[in-house]
């Protein structure tokens, strides 16, 4: 069982065949891997945060929205040696902190954010930082700081 663990191996069908291979036959495997960072609204809200924009339009490959495509994962673990893929759609909020200066502490440690704000001077990071904690604090709730967010669970069998 992974959860958005999956999407950062650097070959996801050797990686996965090794997985399968340590599984008895009839094994489940289950995934949990986000959808497309265009269904996150957690991902525009930093991004717009950060640098004041949208973000770029997704690419495929690397990184956490690599097995956003279903037909993708599912090549992939085909080609590992599983069947019975099924991938079922999961719209679930996802949890940030649980205040707004929480969320922005878990924010800075993604390499999203690092890689945001390298691109920053120390004064457009200080504003970028501000903007972020004015996100946090709109998205704030008496449970804590929240956003939509998209993910595929994803079983197979060995």
């Amino acid at each position: 069982m992974s959860r958005f663990g999956t999407m950062f191996f650097a070959d996801p069908v050797e990686a996965l065949t090794n997985i399968g291979r340590a599984l008895l036959p009839g094994a489940r495997l289950v995934q949990l891997v986000w959808q497309d960072s265009s269904r996150q609204e957690w991902v525009a809200a930093i991004h717009r945060a950060l640098l004041g924009g949208d973000p770029p339009v997704p690419i495929a490959g690397d990184g956490p929205f690599s097995l956003a495509d279903p037909a993708t994962v599912n090549g992939i673990l085909t080609t590992a040696g599983f069947t019975d893929v099924r991938i079922t759609d999961v719209c679930e909020p996802v949890y940030y902190g649980a205040d707004p200066d929480a969320a922005v502490d878990a924010v800075l440690v993604l390499c999203m954010a690092s890689d945001l704000l390298a691109q920053l001077d120390a004064d457009e990071t200080e504003r970028a930082l501000e903007r972020l904690r004015l996100v946090m604090a709109a998205h704030s709730t008496t449970g804590g700081v929240w956003f939509d967010s998209r993910a595929w669970l994803i079983t197979a069998r060995r």
